[in-house]
């Protein structure tokens, strides 16, 4: 009789310990559910505003589409659905096992496998868009005529998002949705992974050499060497400028904007993917090692960090895009002057945000090579207005040339023609 009843405790505990191995609610810990849930949640919900906000501006645009801001305008809209799939799958993983929600287990469980897939996809879309924008960049700045790159454009994003989805597609089948034995509720079920993914050559082949080199190593090594090359090349040529009389132009100002604005992008996606390749590094060395008990919290925080700096990247770009191109920013503040209805005048006056647009401006080159001069719309008062950029030689070059300009605004000074105007 003692006997028996010492074999059901001891199978009871072992069904215990099993209970508690596998269907037991494991709550996040506060820091990771603050990191995650909370700091995550806002940044991610902040980059889906921003972004799609900024393909609206570059997409209405067929000057947009035509130029190399078209990467950027693909790379919006991946960054959208990137942000999105983060808080779909990151804080509602957390939520459901924080408040040991049914209702958002059931629809985490559904969607697991189409949005990992998803998100991995645009991950290595925007990876391969970075570079084009990149390589188009540094091939423009080194004066290299490359007339595919400028022609193809279209044909580069596509092939930027079938060479991801040939790469990504199949880890949807390398997971497998499963019933967690007889687990209830939040931990009824659980993934694994598909045997054939385990197997040779697909592991080693397809997902290592082709799926990991390319879409992760490859990409980043590319982004590093040609941010490297664009500002060494931006610096020579910044050097140099200011050897010539026309280192202030506009023009020379907006390849330089257009410029920085890329190196900054690039460098963005460079800091939030460092700590990812470091980690895939590691993983490829001594991948046992991360699951120690050492260092299994390490590998936990990078984890959530990789996820959440690729979402804090995508956020920036907006905020990167203003503060660099002239021309996007003013269509980012026409586009808000436009939510807002009505407006207060100087006296008081009901006006659109319509008459508040500040006046395009005309850039009218001389054949003479002398310079350009820099034409507005004429004011109310029925003002002229024409900005002349090099010297006082430059200026008389320009009067002569454009003589009907000349009789209106140019005024030659006699006293400091040896040094560069001043734009009005």
């Amino acid at each position: 009789m003692e006997t028996t009843v010492s074999l059901i405790d001891v199978h009871d505990d072992e069904d215990y310990d099993w209970w508690q191995e596998n269907c037991a609610i494991i709550p996040p810990e506060p820091s990771r559910l603050l990191l995650v849930g909370v700091a995550g949640a806002i940044i991610a919900s902040i980059s889906v505003v921003f972004n799609m906000f900024l393909f609206c501006i570059l997409v209405r645009h067929k000057r947009y589409r035509s130029s190399n801001l078209i990467y950027l305008t693909f790379l919006a809209l991946a960054d959208t659905f990137l942000s999105a799939a983060y808080i779909l799958l990151f804080p509602v993983n957390l939520y459901m096992d924080h408040f040991a929600s049914d209702f958002l287990a059931a629809a985490w469980w559904s969607y697991m496998r189409i949005i990992i897939t998803t998100s991995h996809v645009f991950i290595s879309a925007s990876a391969f868009l970075i570079v084009a924008a990149a390589f188009e960049r540094y091939i423009t700045i080194s004066k290299i005529r490359n007339q595919f790159a400028r022609h193809h454009r279209l044909a580069i994003c596509a092939m930027a998002l079938v060479f991801a989805i040939i790469a990504k597609l199949p880890m949807y089948f390398e997971v497998e949705v499963v019933p967690n034995g007889n687990c209830t509720g939040v931990t009824s079920l659980t993934a694994k992974v598909s045997e054939f993914s385990e197997e040779e050559p697909y592991k080693s082949v397809y997902k290592f050499w082709f799926r990991s080199i390319i879409t992760i190593i490859l990409p980043f090594a590319l982004c590093f060497y040609l941010n490297i090359g664009i500002i060494r090349r931006l610096r020579a040529q910044h050097h140099g400028a200011k050897l010539f009389r026309f280192a202030t132009s506009e023009h020379r100002k907006n390849i330089r904007s257009a410029t920085l604005m890329l190196v900054f992008v690039t460098c963005t996606y460079l800091a939030s993917n460092m700590l990812n390749v470091i980690v895939y590094t590691w993983e490829l060395i001594d991948k046992p090692s991360l699951m120690s008990e050492q260092l299994r919290p390490f590998y936990t925080l990078s984890s959530d960090l990789v996820s959440l700096l690729t979402v804090l990247a995508s956020a920036c770009r907006l905020p990167i895009y203003i503060a660099c191109n002239a021309r996007i920013r003013c269509e980012v503040l026409d586009a808000l002057g436009n939510c807002v209805l009505f407006g207060t005048g100087r006296h008081g006056k009901v006006t659109s945000p319509k008459a508040k647009r500040a006046r395009a401006t005309t850039v009218r080159y001389c054949e003479t090579g002398c310079g350009f001069t820099i034409y507005e719309k004429p004011t109310k008062a029925g003002e002229v207005r024409v900005r002349s950029v090099g010297t006082g030689l430059d200026r008389i070059v320009l009067s002569v040339a454009m003589g009907s300009m000349s009789k209106r605004t140019l005024a030659v000074p006699s006293s400091a023609a040896h040094k560069p105007l001043m734009e009005e």
